[in-house]
């Protein structure tokens, strides 16, 4: 079981679970008339985690020469399980996961909603066999279907009236703070598979891939991973003097658990070499990404925004 969920990335797929749930409670369920229901929305965050569980499974398969190198410890398929049922759990996990997608659009009279959920899994299909094998152009791609994960909620917004007043079911305010999360979920990610790429750069070399650590070498993929980094700063001191001025306690967190962190990724990577470094450095991105999203939290109990209240007034 442990190597099961493993092959599925079990806390990456908690990560996403808990993300989309945390914003169906502290953006969506606010509003007085909401739009979708609990039971539909727990289908929806089913059918994503599928679909990426699918994702991460077809990614191993595709993986496996170059995870003899890179992580023979952690190598699940052809070791616990054949390629064969390998690839019927993915079948299983995809169009379970595209079958209940559709099926929430169908019960909200938006049947296209359904193409979504079948191009990501198209996406992530793609990604394995063919995109991941092209420079910088794979690293944007997966990063992308990480941002989906919360732009995806956008599909499920609809005018209603609260109030004798005509609203989106995300309200501007609550829109942007869909499209900053996705943001900054976008270039956390892309730094992790950078970094990612450095640290696996001997298999992927071997196993005739072309990441861009193979390109460009790990020295200078450092140092686009350390821009990044400031870019990603500078987003984020941008979002603190636009939305989070006089709000305490969400800047303090945002500075030690965000900000101070990647200042020190931007330490580390400058002169990371050794793949037990790179391997600390994405931990310590991973972790960033969840105190992003924890952030919703502190926000919607320490510091609830008069902006977004007065939306309903």
């Amino acid at each position: 079981m442990a190597k099961f969920l493993q092959l599925i990335r079990f806390p990456n797929l908690v990560m996403i679970a808990l993300t989309q749930f945390l914003f169906f409670y502290y953006w969506i369920v606010p509003f007085d008339d909401c739009y979708i229901k609990i039971g539909l929305f727990s289908l929806v965050v089913l059918a994503t985690i599928l679909i990426a569980a699918g994702g991460n499974i077809i990614n191993d398969i595709f993986d496996v020469e170059t995870d003899r190198i890179n992580k023979p410890h952690k190598l699940f398929i052809d070791t616990y399980i054949s390629k064969k049922n390998a690839y019927l759990l993915y079948f299983i996990f995809t169009f379970v996961g595209i079958g209940l997608g559709s099926y929430v659009g169908f019960a909200i009279n938006r049947t296209w909603i359904s193409l979504i959920f079948l191009a990501i899994a198209g996406l992530l299909f793609l990604y394995s066999s063919h995109i991941k094998k092209i420079p910088i152009l794979g690293n944007v791609i997966v990063s992308i279907l990480v941002a989906s994960s919360l732009l995806i909620l956008i599909a499920f917004n609809k005018e209603h009236t609260v109030r004798g007043k005509h609203f989106n079911l995300f309200n501007d305010f609550s829109l942007i703070a869909i499209e900053i999360y996705a943001i900054f979920a976008f270039l956390i990610n892309l730094m992790r598979e950078l970094v990612k790429d450095n640290e696996d750069v001997n298999g992927d070399y071997n196993a005739n891939m072309n990441t861009l650590s193979i390109v460009l070498g790990r020295n200078r993929v450092n140092k686009i991973v350390a821009v990044l980094a400031g870019l990603t700063i500078v987003f984020i001191l941008y979002i603190i003097s636009e939305y989070l001025q006089g709000k305490t306690i969400t800047t303090a967190y945002v500075l030690l658990t965000i900000l101070l962190p990647l200042l020190y990724c931007i330490i580390k990577i400058w002169q990371a070499d050794t793949k037990r470094e790179y391997k600390i450095i994405s931990l310590l991105l991973k972790l960033i990404m969840l105190f992003g999203i924890l952030s919703t939290v502190i926000i919607h109990y320490f510091d609830r925004f008069d902006k977004f209240s007065s939306l309903l007034s």
